[in-house]
């Protein structure tokens, strides 16, 4: 394999901090000017009690609380009179690692036959052969899926086993071939002494985020759909367009890596422990796109761009905080990594005619995962689908049967979603765009509803294009983001300058992309802005790897993306800010119990098996056992039909239906009709239930949270038809 050879070695390197380059100078004012305007941000905190003083803490203020409260912080991760677990762990890692395994065998087949292989080093290869083999599972889970086989785990078997044989033809050969190469070549360096001092200082994030990552779900986006919607395909045995969840629509492929391992589980509730799979499996991207950035940095630049890369990817809190919380952002944030690695390998290449890239190979690779980004968010398409096929243009001008593979191959991963949605719904991007599709099955009102919820968010004058709009975004792109990490920035701007322009400038418009689709077309959500994360990343290791060329950059780079690592493990602990559960020790069972709901906890323990609960207002059930019939704010509620009803007719549709159980949560519905939020039917009232229960129908069963007179949380139970 050729690669570039740089070093950080000069041979005229200064003799003294005093004698380094103006250019380290420059870094180094630089980042200390941003460290302070880093460190003054505002930071989020829990409102005080009554009585009490707010605490208004700025970021350095939570970072000096958390250098100085660390043993607190550590004992965090022990809970507090808590039982302790590791073993019960021990079924998910188990069944992850398989997947991984398979999914490592299958990346490694498949870049043979895009005959990748030679071109790759060790990590990327690692990285790439992983995210390959992820990619085949999501695609193949979603197509088995919508043909109505979850429920038959040998058919999966299977196609999956056809699939790794096809893809292994061949492959032998190669192997044996690799292997006499291995042994004429020179043997492989051994890591230097640094390369080990900075994989110890970043395990404790590493154990962190791998530790967070185990840990049962409890985010509101998650529990409502990112692990509730595959909870209900694998228990309905089919993937489809759910009525009842709006969110069912999106394309979920990485939600698939929760799914698939349901399929396999031999063990009871298989729903919750496949979804805690997929949530190790999908948390574990934080650290396969340091990885990546590692191997593309080392590739495109050199041992300090590698270095620096990586560690720039983990000492980002908003990374950790996917991993730990289950959110897909980080893994189209990989993926949109991916995509541009491969023209990034054709842009940073001196043209060599005895030995050229294999352009096709690449192409399809590119677009192989442009896709994946695209079949696990929406907005994949404008910030790295189109973007990427830029680069393309860019790299390969009018070689059109490169462009084409690359286009194929899109369409390929991202066509099964796309099908899905248009047989169920007649809106291929469901549920966007509803307005241009006449054949969406929502009313009018409802696609109304969700296209302001999701329009750009306007301020007190009603505009969505302020200047201090445009401010406030920009700088919330540069670090003002509540969790920006430290260190990316300062070196990312000195790679503008410094770094060779066929790599930087091409960075530096993908992020301009991100950025320009954030703030003029989404609405604005910190999380949106994820993956531009790893871009900024490997840019900023292009501008780390030219000052590492002289003494003094080198001994400012330690210090700098050690500070970012410090940084980034204080901020990732303190709980009430970040709002991440860092009880990585304590048993699952107990820690899934905190985080189910009182009402949800009760229904468990009071529901019949083949009961049925009627739920409105809170969308979130992951933890739910009991069959519901429930809706998003989005979607119409369940019981509409009750609303123009006789008394008999209701008796009669909840007998039908098999309802048990009604479960109201009015401080969501609220919290949903409160100005400037999504919404909520308005056919949903007090009175109707009210109303209910005088007609004998409905009948306290003893659950209520909040006030008396007018509950937060009530929970009914529904009268037999004979009761007297």
């Amino acid at each position: 394999m050729s690669r570039p050879k740089r070093t950080s070695e000069s041979p005229s390197e200064p003799s003294s901090p005093l004698d380094a380059p103006l250019c380290v100078w420059i870094f180094l004012a630089g980042a200390l000017v941003y460290a302070y305007w880093y460190f003054s941000a505002a930071m989020p905190w829990p409102p005080p009690e009554p009585g009490q003083t707010p605490y208004l803490p700025t970021r350095g203020q939570l970072l000096t609380d958390g250098l100085l409260l660390l043993p607190e912080i550590l004992r965090n991760w022990f809970g507090s009179d808590a039982p302790l677990g590791l073993f019960d762990r021990l079924g998910v890692v188990l069944m992850a690692a398989a997947m991984l395994l398979f999914s490592y065998a299958l990346g490694e087949f498949l870049l043979f036959r895009l005959k990748l292989l030679r071109w790759l080093g060790q990590v990327d290869g690692i990285a790439l052969r992983l995210a390959s083999g992820l990619m085949l599972l999501s695609w193949a889970t979603c197509v088995l899926g919508q043909f109505g086989l979850l429920q038959y785990p040998l058919a999966f078997f299977v196609v999956l086993a056809i699939m790794f044989f096809a893809l292994a033809i061949g492959w032998k050969k190669h192997l044996f071939d690799r292997q006499k190469e291995a042994s004429r070549a020179e043997p492989a360096q051994p890591r230097d002494a640094e390369s080990w001092a900075w994989l110890l200082a970043a395990a404790p994030l590493v154990l962190f985020i791998v530790g967070v990552s185990l840990l049962p779900p409890y985010e509101y986006d998650v529990v409502e759909y990112h692990l509730q919607v595959p909870k209900q395909w694998y228990e309905a045995g089919q993937i489809t367009v759910l009525p009842e969840n709006i969110y069912s629509g999106m394309p979920m492929g990485a939600e698939m890596w929760a799914l698939l391992p349901m399929v396999f589980q031999p063990w009871e509730m298989e729903w919750y422990y496949g979804a805690l799979t997929g949530k190790l499996v999908m948390g574990l991207f934080t650290l396969l796109t340091a990885g990546l950035l590692y191997g593309a940095g080392q590739r495109l630049a050199g041992k300090w761009g590698a270095r620096a890369a990586a560690i720039c990817a983990i000492s980002v809190p908003a990374l950790i905080y996917q991993s730990g919380t289950g959110l897909v952002d980080g893994v189209w944030a990989f993926y949109t990594l991916a995509a541009v690695y491969p023209v990034l390998m054709v842009l940073g290449r001196e043209a060599d005619e005895e030995n050229p890239l294999p352009l096709i190979g690449l192409a399809i690779l590119s677009g192989l995962f442009a896709g994946m980004a695209f079949s696990v968010k929406y907005p994949a398409l404008l910030m790295a689908v189109l973007p990427v096929f830029g680069l393309w243009i860019y790299a390969v001008k009018t070689d059109w049967k490169t462009l084409g593979c690359y286009v194929a191959a899109v369409t390929l991963i991202v066509s099964p979603w796309l099908v899905k949605n248009m047989i169920a719904t007649g809106n291929p991007v469901y549920p966007l765009a509803g307005n241009v599709f006449p054949t969406d099955i929502r009313s009018e009102a409802q696609i109304t509803q969700w296209n302001q919820a999701h329009a750009v968010p306007q301020n007190a004058q009603g505009n969505r294009y302020s200047l201090p709009q445009l401010l406030s975004g920009f700088w919330k792109f540069f670090g003002r983001s509540d969790w920006a990490g430290l260190t990316i920035v300062p070196l990312a701007i000195a790679a503008l300058w410094l770094a060779p322009r066929r790599l930087s400038i091409p960075l530096a418009s993908l992020l301009a992309v991100c950025w320009l689709v954030w703030w003029g077309l989404s609405h604005r959500l910190d999380r949106f802005l994820v993956p531009a994360i790893p871009l900024g990343c490997l840019l900023a290791g292009l501008g780390a790897q030219r000052l590492a060329e002289s003494v003094p950059g080198r001994f400012a780079l330690r210090v700098w993306l050690g500070w970012g690592l410090l940084t980034a493990f204080v901020l990732a602990n303190m709980t009430l800010s970040i709002k991440l559960d860092p009880r990585i020790f304590v048993a699952l069972e107990s820690v899934q119990a905190s985080h189910t709901p009182e009402a949800i906890k009760f229904l468990n323990e009071q529901a019949a098996p083949e009961d049925v609960v009627l739920a409105t207002g809170d969308a979130a059930l992951f933890y739910l056992r009991p069959k519901v019939l429930y809706h998003t704010c989005f979607d119409e509620a369940p019981l509409k039909p009750l609303v123009a009803m006789t008394a008999e007719q209701r008796q009669a549709w909840l007998a039908e239906q098999n309802v048990r159980w009604v479960y109201v949560h009015w401080g969501e519905i609220e919290r949903f009709r409160s100005p400037g939020n999504y919404g909520f039917p308005a056919y949903v009232t007090r009175e109707l239930f009210e109303e209910m229960v005088s007609q004998g129908i409905l009948e306290p069963s003893g659950f209520q949270l909040g006030n008396p007179e007018k509950p937060a949380v009530v929970i009914y139970r529904v009268r037999p038809a004979n009761a007297p």
